[in-house]
C-alpha cells in the first residue's frame, strides 16, 4: 500500500467548500475595482475643495473696511458748573463817601471861580449849591472881603482828600468826615491894582477837616459841606 503525505495532495483533490443551508452565497468584490473608487472619491473631494478656496477669498476680498460695525460713542453735552456769583455793587458807605468826595471838588471849583473874580456877581446862591453853615457862610464871607478890599487868587486849589469816616446813622444825617492835605502854594492872593503877591503866612502844606452832612429834609437830599477847617498847626 502506498504511503501518502499531506504535502502531496494536491489543490485539485480538494473538494470546493459550499455554502453552508440557509446562507445566500455571497460574491466577493474585486480588490482593483475598489482601490480605483477610493482613489476617485480622493480626487473628487480634493476638487471640490480646491473649487471652494476661490469663492473663499473673493468673499473676504468683497468685505470692505465699511462694512465692519462702527462703535458710536454718546456722550451728552457737560454743563459747565455755575461759578460762585460775586458782587461788585458799592455798598451804601462807598456811594456816600464818593458823594461826599465829588461835593467837596465840587464846593472847591466855585470857590476858586469866586476868588479869581470876587466882584462879578452875587456868588453866594452858587457857592450854597455845595455847602451848608458854617462852611458856606465862611466862603461866601472870604469872597466878598476880596471884593472889598481888592484881593484876587491866582491858580486853583489842589487838595488830597481822603474819606476817614462813613456814619449813616448819625444825629444830624448821614455824616462822612474827610482829612485834606491842601497845598498853599498851588494858589496865591494878589492885589488888583498893583499885582503885588500876599504873603500867605501858613505852612506850604497843611490838614484840612472835613465834614459833608446830607440834608435830607431839603428837597432832593443834598450832600453839602457843612465844616471846612484849615488846620495850619498841622503839616502833611
Amino acid at each position: 500500500m502506498a504511503r501518502t503525505t499531506e504535502s502531496s495532495v494536491t489543490a485539485a483533490s480538494v473538494p470546493a467548500a459550499r455554502p453552508l443551508p440557509g446562507h445566500a452565497h455571497a460574491e466577493a468584490w474585486p480588490a482593483a475595482p475598489a482601490r480605483a473608487v477610493a482613489m476617485t472619491t480622493r480626487r473628487w473631494t480634493v476638487a471640490v475643495l480646491l473649487s471652494l478656496l476661490p469663492l473663499a477669498g473673493c468673499a473676504a476680498s468683497d468685505a470692505s473696511p465699511d462694512s465692519s460695525p462702527s462703535t458710536t460713542t454718546s456722550s451728552s453735552p457737560q454743563t459747565p458748573s455755575p461759578s460762585p456769583l460775586t458782587s461788585d455793587a458799592p455798598t451804601a458807605e462807598d456811594e456816600a463817601a464818593e458823594a461826599a468826595t465829588t461835593v467837596v471838588n465840587e464846593m472847591l471849583r466855585v470857590t476858586d471861580a469866586a476868588k479869581q473874580d470876587p466882584g462879578a456877581r452875587d456868588w453866594e446862591p452858587e457857592i450854597r449849591r455845595f455847602s451848608g453853615d458854617p462852611a458856606a457862610l465862611l466862603a461866601v464871607t472870604a469872597v466878598r472881603d476880596y471884593a472889598t478890599i481888592g484881593l484876587r487868587q491866582e491858580g486853583d486849589t489842589v487838595v488830597e482828600l481822603e474819606v476817614t469816616d462813613v456814619d449813616l446813622a448819625a444825629p444830624g444825617g448821614p455824616t462822612v468826615r474827610i482829612t485834606g492835605c491842601y497845598d498853599s502854594q498851588s494858589t496865591r492872593v494878589v492885589r488888583v491894582e498893583t499885582g503885588e503877591v500876599v504873603p500867605p503866612g501858613t505852612p506850604s502844606r497843611y490838614v484840612w477837616d472835613i465834614t459833608v452832612t446830607r440834608y435830607e429834609a431839603e428837597p432832593g437830599s443834598p450832600w453839602l459841606v457843612n465844616q471846612l477847617d484849615p488846620l495850619t498847626d498841622r503839616a502833611c
